[in-house]
């Protein structure tokens, strides 16, 4: 009988242990925002990452669509002059 009350104090003196750990570690801990939530899935999620580095990519063909000359305009009128330029033919 002896034998059981000590393994009884022992269990409850190592659960209130437990417990003081858990209590220390609870209030060290500090509630994060949305926008933290937010920033830091989004900076280690690699699908994102991807997604943003494919999104710049398709902005640079956009902006360089614009550079080049239209093809179907430049053919046309390509080497073609009605009349000379200061009597010179020029292309």
């Amino acid at each position: 009988m002896k034998a059981n009350t000590n393994l009884l104090r022992r269990s409850i003196g190592g659960c209130a242990v437990f417990v003081a750990f858990l209590t220390a570690v609870a209030s060290a801990q500090t509630a994060l925002s949305w926008e933290q939530v937010k920033a830091k899935f989004e900076a280690v999620n690699p699908v994102l990452k991807a997604d943003a580095a494919n999104v710049e990519e398709m902005k640079a063909e956009e902006i360089t669509a614009f550079l080049r000359p239209n093809p179907q305009f430049t053919v046309a009128v390509d080497g073609t002059q009605i009349a000379p330029h200061d009597g010179v033919w020029t292309p």
